[in-house]
């Protein structure tokens, strides 16, 4: 059995983080359940409200049961498998929002999983679930504020602080290698070029990047590229060859051979997909 309630989407106008709920569903484990392995281009996060089974990835499997908390990176593949003696029903809340969270845990595993049950987030899942039912004139504001609420629990139980950490943690020569990357993107950047620019060694430079952002510094530089790629994919009609050339690939051929290696999906096949689900979410 499986439910699904469409969020209608409004930027608060405060200076709070900006967490762009894409939906909120429901489901259980039925005879018609399928284990298939997929991919979304946002942040999931999965509650077990009742029983027990394990989350797969391409990096293998974890178990989950009651009250545990997943959360899946984008374009992380991945499937839920549910126990048959005790079938699992959960919730999960996808959304776009600030990098910044989890930077360390979200860089180095493809799934993060909090089990406890001292944890706070059940009542803010069950309240979800049954405003979700009421369909009243402002049903979807309370469930938009309750998975915010349930977002901005997640970072405090993880100490994560979204406006502060950045730039309270980040050593100088970090924060001068990290940012000359943030503005050149899309030019030939080398070690030798953060080098000169962060005023220590390559070598120095490379452990304290990867030691502060949980990240080298050449694969920060990756997941910039293929970000930018991905946001022109989706909102422009550039060809292949200017994308890659705009984020800082010299070579179409090898912009594309990687793209596929990492999402498993030509750039053509993306955009497709991508205008796929645009159309259907227009006329749902």
């Amino acid at each position: 059995m499986y439910y699904n309630f469409n969020i209608k989407r409004q930027k608060d106008p405060s200076n709070l983080p900006y967490f762009d709920i894409r939906s909120v569903n429901q489901a259980s484990y039925d005879a018609n359940w399928h284990s298939v392995m997929h991919y979304h281009d946002f942040t999931e996060i999965i509650f077990i409200l009742n029983g027990e089974g394990h989350m797969q990835t391409n990096f293998g499997t974890q178990p989950v049961q009651k009250n545990s908390l997943v959360i899946i990176n984008p374009f992380i593949e991945h499937t839920e498998h549910s126990s048959i003696e005790n079938p699992m029903k959960y919730v999960v809340i996808g959304f776009k929002g600030p990098e910044i969270i989890f930077p360390n845990q979200m860089r180095e595993n493809d799934l993060i999983i909090f089990n406890d049950d001292s944890f706070a987030f059940r009542s803010l899942f069950s309240q979800i679930i049954k405003e979700s039912a009421k369909h009243q004139q402002y049903t979807n504001q309370i469930i938009e504020h309750l998975v915010n609420a349930v977002i901005f629990s997640i970072i405090n139980e993880a100490n994560t602080d979204l406006d502060n950490q950045h730039k309270n943690l980040l050593s100088p020569s970090v924060t001068l290698a990290k940012n000359y990357i943030d503005n050149n993107y899309s030019k030939k950047i080398t070690l030798e070029t953060l080098e000169s620019r962060s005023h220590i060694s390559k070598y120095h430079l490379s452990h304290l990047f990867k030691e502060e952002l949980g990240i080298s510094p050449i694969n920060y530089l990756q997941d910039l590229r293929f970000k930018h790629a991905l946001n022109l994919l989706e909102t422009t009609n550039h060809s292949i060859v200017q994308i890659a050339e705009m984020v800082g690939f010299y070579s179409s051929n090898y912009f594309s051979n990687k793209f596929k290696e990492r999402y498993h999906v030509s750039p053509l096949q993306y955009r497709k997909q991508h205008q796929n689900q645009s159309a259907a979410l227009s006329i749902g």
